[in-house]
């Protein structure tokens, strides 16, 4: 499990260097922009606690796939997903504990995500 802090700590984290590599996209999105990426992190964590009580990877995939099909709509690249994912699995990763379950289940929703393109 994540504690609240760090989920924070990569939200922010994340977000910063979402938009340093994407420079584009703030100019796009604006601080609006941010504040939406910042809150879609924390939306992932709340899904992926949700799957792992349900002990179900299906859940989270689900939400990602719903979630690509809400931001292509929105002209942002399924590409930008998948990588939010895997610098959310990079954090974990990292982690004195990593949660395995979390890893895992963004894996197979980067490879659902890439077979959908």
């Amino acid at each position: 499990m994540v504690s609240q802090e760090e989920e924070d700590r990569i939200a922010i984290k994340l977000t910063d260097r979402f938009y340093e590599e994407y420079g584009d996209m703030l100019e796009k999105f604006g601080d609006r922009g941010k504040k939406h990426t910042r809150n879609d992190i924390h939306h992932h964590f709340d899904y992926l606690k949700t799957s792992e009580k349900l002990n179900n990877k299906t859940v989270f995939i689900d939400y990602a796939t719903w979630l690509n099909t809400v931001l292509t709509s929105r002209d942002v690249p399924t590409e930008l997903l998948m990588k939010n994912f895997e610098w959310i699995v990079e954090e974990l990763e990292n982690h004195d504990d990593p949660p395995v379950f979390y890893i895992e289940t963004l894996h197979l929703a980067i490879k659902e995500l890439h077979e959908q393109e």
